[in-house]
């Protein structure tokens, strides 16, 4: 009688570890595609990263430029009202400023406002459109502003 029992009771149980490994196959799937997607995002931070911190070092170069072109060493200098500069050098490439400089008095003091907005993207084509990341998967802008006192 025992040997029936225990015939009885395997066969209820046949198929049972098919169905405990195809549990842990879904669970596995489920965890690696959660990973796989985790990796994904941060590989993607990254790269914004990186092209905000470009970006943000062009613009303080724009910025660099226009105050060293407004307080020469000797003489004074100009404030020009727009420029545009695209980087060509291997940590700016395909970066590009605009660089914005305006005047005010205030009494007896002249004031200089040099605003640079620094837009880096995966590709430039060297036209307006390069200020503009609205259809751009990659496409990252920061702006600097820099307040100075005449002497």
């Amino acid at each position: 009688m025992t040997i029936n029992r225990i015939n009885r009771t395997k066969a209820k149980q046949k198929g049972s570890a098919l169905a405990i490994a195809v549990f842990i196959i879904v669970i596995m799937a489920a965890l690696a595609a959660g990973i796989s997607k985790s990796i994904s995002s941060s590989s993607d931070q990254l790269v914004f990263e990186v092209l905000g911190t470009r970006a943000l070092f062009a613009a303080e170069s724009a910025n660099e430029m226009a105050l060293a072109k407004l307080f020469p060493i000797s003489g004074s200098g100009t404030c020009t009202a727009e420029q545009t500069l695209y980087f060509n050098v291997d940590g700016a490439r395909n970066c590009a400023t605009k660089t914005y400089c305006s005047n005010n008095a205030a009494g007896t003091s002249q004031y200089y406002q040099v605003v640079s907005t620094a837009v880096c993207k995966a590709q430039m084509v060297n036209n307006s459109s390069d200020f503009i990341c609205s259809n751009e998967k990659v496409c990252v802008s920061r702006t600097i502003e820099v307040e100075a006192k005449a002497l």
